[in-house]
């Protein structure tokens, strides 16, 4: 029988023979479809580097227009074909939002290593492709009494796999009831216009917004910023999966033209990176929202939610929106994402954009509200006027739809600014029942309202449950290490500052709130190096900490030099008045703190709610002006 020299690839202990387009593992052939041999080749011989999504497509089907799914459904094949133990990567590794690598490294056999193959092997094993005229081996005696044994034997291995699986199933099933979690990746723009990225970004959050609300008990969400740091990055699904302790990712990609609008989304198991679920979906722009909800009923049905009839109803009813609305809520929600008073201000201007073309565009006023808060909240306006007109787009959406976790939010915030303290925690539950997977809710709940009436222990674990859902958020995990130090725990506060650091040692926020902590156990001169470190001069944040620091350590004159500045500062722009309070009450100045409270209580300044907990009013406490700021603010 002659035989045939042949060039092969090999890897692991595979080797691939591209002229007789075969695979064998162990000199045994093994059976792909054409079109997963053909992605296979292409993996291999681009070994080591990320294969786009669209390029494997092109090559794999050149003439052809489909689903972005098969492609999945090949590699999923293809995975099994090769006994990849996705757990571990060891073949082929998803990179979410962009395509595959082949991790395993590849040789090029040289001629005197090449498998000599006999030609009765050499039978093409492609299950698309069989010969149904072939003549078929007829067996010796002896070989079918072997076959008869092997087949009891399979027979038997096939009851007890049966029973196994029947109890992973079972087991399964069992564990679906417990509370999983899944990470909405970023939404892959295909459109190669980078303008577009607000559009991604929005479908996204809204995708993150929308599966919160299915089943809270039994599914947990990850949060837009911890999803968003995985944005064209070219992280494998297991190490993603480890990172947001989640056990599905969703990922997806959009095309869209002026009147047409195409949506691919994918639902993977982590575990075994198995492609459980996939669809493309090539709507009009203006059916966008029910897309997401055709998104979040194949999400619930493949994980086995339990969704209550009213649920199903809504995600079943085709709802519509202004494409031209809805375009500019997500690019208000991209700046006010920003966090920065530009973005804040051109968030503004979308979000009335957005109610202009809609009025009764319930998210646009949401954001409107959120966009205030944050104004008022950060300083850049001051809270007297920027509070009223968060309430007042608060309470807009609610009364268009009173199912948005977010205004509810907006409003804990806004009464807890005008020390309406009841009204204050009933929003923030408010919230919470209605969608328990809105991390923010949690992290203004804990940061804002039980730090202010002194539930320390419940502070910390709302934010403790803030940082579950948004494991990567560098705002939440400064403000747990804040309260935690506040606290007086200052082991445990101390460890997540470093670890905040860690992530990005230029975080100007870790820095600052750090230096307060040193402040506390009165590490002076390492709170001034580290409030350095923020990088923030100038800053009406920076200047009042530092001249706190400067006022405890004895430093009256340079003290006294940053209240000038900030005063100098307040004729030009807003500056709270709490910032100047806290210098004088650390410099032991009781008449001119007192003045600068006075101040901060006619401006409804975001210090005030501090009055209670802050131990750097202590001295003042049994002044009849001190008791009666407190009586007015009404903490209770």
């Amino acid at each position: 029988m002659g035989n045939e020299v042949k060039q092969l690839l090999e890897f692991g202990p595979f080797r691939i023979d591209p002229e007789q387009r075969l695979l064998f593992r162990d000199q045994q052939p093994i059976a792909l479809s054409s079109k997963a041999f053909d992605l296979l080749l292409v993996l291999v011989q681009r070994s080591g580097q990320v294969v786009l999504k669209d390029d494997l497509m092109k090559t794999l089907w050149p003439d052809t227009f489909v689903e972005e799914s098969n492609l999945g459904q090949h590699v999923f094949q293809l995975r099994k074909a090769l006994g990849d133990r996705s757990q571990d990567s060891s073949y082929i590794v998803t990179v979410p939002g962009r395509g595959y690598r082949f991790a395993q490294s590849v040789r090029i056999l040289q001629p005197e290593e090449e498998l000599v193959v006999e030609r009765h092997t050499r039978s093409r094993v492609v299950i698309d492709e069989v010969d149904v005229n072939a003549p078929r081996l007829a067996l010796p005696p002896t070989r079918r009494w072997a076959n008869r044994n092997i087949a009891i034997a399979v027979l038997a291995g096939l009851i007890v796999a049966g029973y196994f699986a029947w109890w992973g199933y079972r087991s399964l099933h069992t564990a679906s009831r417990e509370r999983m979690m899944l990470a909405v990746l970023p939404f892959q723009n295909l459109t190669g216009d980078p303008d577009q990225e607000y559009f991604a970004d929005g479908l996204t959050e809204e995708m993150i917004t929308k599966l919160g609300q299915l089943h809270p008990e039994q599914l947990g969400i990850i949060a837009r910023t911890s999803v968003m740091g995985y944005k064209h990055g070219d992280k494998r699904l297991d190490q993603i999966g480890r990172e947001l302790s989640v056990q599905y990712v969703l990922e997806g990609s959009f095309r869209r033209a002026a009147d047409h609008l195409r949506i691919t989304a994918q639902l993977i198991r982590v575990k075994d990176q198995t492609h459980v679920w996939a669809a493309d979906y090539d709507r009009q722009p203006a059916d966008i929202v029910s897309v997401q909800d055709d998104v979040a009923m194949a999400v619930a049905q493949e994980i086995q939610l339990r969704l209550t009839p009213q649920q199903r109803a809504n995600l079943s009813s085709p709802r519509v929106v202004n494409p031209e609305a809805y375009e500019a809520y997500l690019k208000g929600r991209y700046f006010w994402n920003k966090r920065t008073e530009d973005g804040f201000k051109k968030a503004l201007d979308y979000f009335e954009t957005a109610i202009a073309k809609d009025p009764l565009y319930a998210q646009a006023y949401a954001g409107l509200a959120d966009t205030y808060v944050l104004l008022g909240g950060y300083g850049f306006e001051a809270a007297n006027d920027a509070m009223p007109k968060a309430k007042a787009a608060a309470l807009h959406a609610i009364q268009i739809d009173d199912t948005l976790a977010e205004p509810y939010t907006s409003l804990g915030l806004i009464y807890e600014s005008e020390w309406n303290w009841v009204e204050s925690e009933k929003n923030f539950k408010r919230a919470i029942d209605l969608n328990p997977n809105y991390s923010v809710a949690h992290h203004f709940y804990g940061d804002g309202y039980l730090s202010a009436v002194c539930r320390t222990d419940e502070a910390i674990s709302e934010l403790r449950k803030a940082q579950e859902l948004d494991p990567l958020s560098l705002v939440i995990a400064t403000d747990l290490a804040k309260r935690l130090c506040y606290a007086g725990r200052f082991d445990e506060g101390m460890k997540r500052f470093q670890d905040v650091l860690n992530v990005d040692p230029n975080y100007p926020q870790a820095h600052l709130y750090l230096s307060e902590a040193y402040t506390l156990q009165g590490r002076y001169a390492d709170a001034i190096a580290e409030l350095k470190k923020a990088d923030l001069p100038g800053n009406p944040n920076f200047l009042w900490l530092l001249g706190r620091i400067y006022a405890l350590e004895g430093r009256r004159r340079e003290a006294l030099e940053i209240v000038a500045q900030l005063e100098n500062r307040s004729k030009q722009t807003y500056v709270d008045p709490g910032y100047i309070a806290y210098i004088y009450a650390a410099l032991g100045e009781k008449e001119l703190t007192l003045t600068y409270l006075q101040k901060a209580y006619e401006q409804h300044s975001v210090f005030m709610p501090g009055l209670k907990c802050e131990r750097s009013y202590d001295p003042f406490r049994s002044d009849p002006r001190f008791v009666e700021l407190v009586r007015k603010v009404g903490i209770p």
